[in-house]
C-alpha cells in the first residue's frame, strides 16, 4: 500500500530498519497492565524479525490478559522471571511506553541492553531511547508498527491480524484519535489480507467472563454522578476482586461503559490495588483527560488516559480527581 508519510517518520523508520537488519539478538517489551495495542505491536514486530532469521524474545512484566490470547503466537510471549537469567540482547524494542518506569520489572533487563529503540504514539513520551520514533498523530503503536513491518518485508496474515487488533483496540472500534492513515491501513488489511474483522471485534469487545460480569454488577452499585450529570465515577475496591475471585483484567471495558451513558462527558474508574489506586479516564473530547493524568505521572490521549496513585486510598484519590474535574456535589 502506497502511503506518503511525513519525512521525519520516514527518516525514523529508515534508522530503525537499519538497526533491525544489522543486529541479531532482540528483546521486545511493552508496558505493565498489557493492552491490545502493546501486545499486537509486539507480536507483529516479532514475526517481522523472525522472517529475517533474527533471534527474538518478547518478555513483559505481566501475563497476557485472557481476551488477547486469541492473537497468533500469543503463546510465545514470556513473563518476567527474576530467577531466570536473560542476557546477550543487542537491541531492546520498547513499544507503547511513555517512560522506562512503565515497563515495570523489565527495566532490570532493559537497562543492561546496549541499544534501545523507543516506538510510541503518546505525546508525554520521555524519549529514553537511542532511537526515539514518537508521533502522537498516529492512532496507535500498531499503526506505526504497520509501516515498520511493511519496510522489513511483506506483511502476512498473522501479522495483519495483530496489527488490525492493535488499531481496533486503541481506537476503541475506530471512535478515538484516528489518524490520516488509519482507514487506508484498515482497508488494506481487510481486503488484501482477508482478515476476519468480525471475529477480532468479537474477541476484543464482546466476550466477557462470568467473573467480569459479577465484578461489574458490584461496581455498578458505586456509580455516581456530579450535579450536572456530565461526570461519573465508578469504583472497584480490593474486596470486590476477592469476593468474585476476579483479576484487574476483568475490568476491561468498564470505563468505556461510563462514557457510553447519554450526557456524560467524562467517565472515571478507580481500581484499588495492594499498593495504591489505578485511575482510568475517558472523555468524549471536550475535557482533555491526558492533561489531568500527566499531572500525576500518567499519560495517554485527550480522550483516554490513566495514572496511578501509590499508597493512597480510593477515597483520597477520588477527592483529588474531583478537584481536577471541578466536580459539583448534589
Amino acid at each position: 500500500m502506497e502511503v506518503k508519510l511525513l519525512q521525519n517518520d520516514e527518516d525514523k523508520i529508515e534508522k530503525i530498519v537499519n538497526v533491525l537488519r544489522n543486529k541479531n539478538l532482540f528483546l521486545i517489551t511493552s508496558h505493565i497492565n498489557l493492552d491490545g495495542d502493546g501486545i499486537g505491536s509486539e507480536i507483529a514486530l516479532y514475526l517481522a524479525l523472525k522472517k529475517l532469521n533474527k533471534k527474538v524474545k518478547i518478555i513483559n512484566q505481566d501475563k497476557i490478559p485472557y481476551i488477547f490470547k486469541f492473537l497468533p503466537y500469543s503463546r510465545i510471549v514470556e513473563v518476567f522471571n527474576e530467577k531466570k537469567k536473560v542476557s546477550n540482547f543487542e537491541v531492546a524494542i520498547i513499544v507503547d511506553c511513555g517512560n522506562l518506569e512503565r515497563i515495570g520489572k523489565m527495566k532490570e533487563i532493559v537497562e543492561n541492553i546496549p541499544f534501545l529503540i523507543n516506538i510510541d504514539h503518546h505525546l508525554s513520551n520521555f524519549e529514553f531511547g537511542d532511537i526515539n520514533w514518537i508521533n502522537p498523530h498516529f492512532s496507535s503503536c500498531g499503526e506505526m508498527v504497520y509501516f515498520l513491518c511493511d519496510k522489513l518485508g511483506k506483511i502476512d496474515k498473522k501479522q495483519a491480524i495483530c496489527l488490525y487488533a492493535s488499531i481496533l483496540y486503541d481506537t476503541c472500534c475506530f471512535v478515538h484519535h484516528l489518524s490520516l492513515y488509519t482507514m487506508d491501513i484498515v482497508k488494506y488489511l481487510l481486503i488484501n489480507k482477508k482478515i476476519d474483522a468480525e471475529k477480532i471485534a468479537q474477541k476484543l469487545f464482546f466476550e466477557r467472563s462470568i467473573k467480569s460480569l459479577n465484578l461489574f454488577k458490584l461496581a455498578l452499585d458505586t456509580l455516581k454522578f456530579d450535579k450536572n450529570k456530565k461526570i461519573c465515577f465508578m469504583k472497584v475496591p480490593k474486596d470486590f476482586f476477592k469476593k468474585v475471585k476476579a483479576k484487574e483484567e476483568d475490568t476491561e471495558g468498564f470505563v468505556e461503559f461510563l462514557v457510553s451513558i447519554k450526557g456524560i462527558e467524562v467517565g472515571v474508574l478507580f481500581k484499588e490495588r495492594e499498593n495504591g489506586v489505578k485511575v482510568s479516564m475517558r472523555s468524549k473530547g471536550i475535557v482533555d483527560v491526558e492533561n489531568i493524568a500527566r499531572k500525576f505521572g500518567g499519560g495517554g490521549h485527550r480522550e483516554a488516559s490513566g495514572c496511578f496513585f501509590e499508597n493512597k486510598s480510593i477515597e483520597e484519590v477520588e477527592s483529588i480527581i474531583k478537584k481536577e474535574l471541578k466536580w459539583t456535589e448534589y
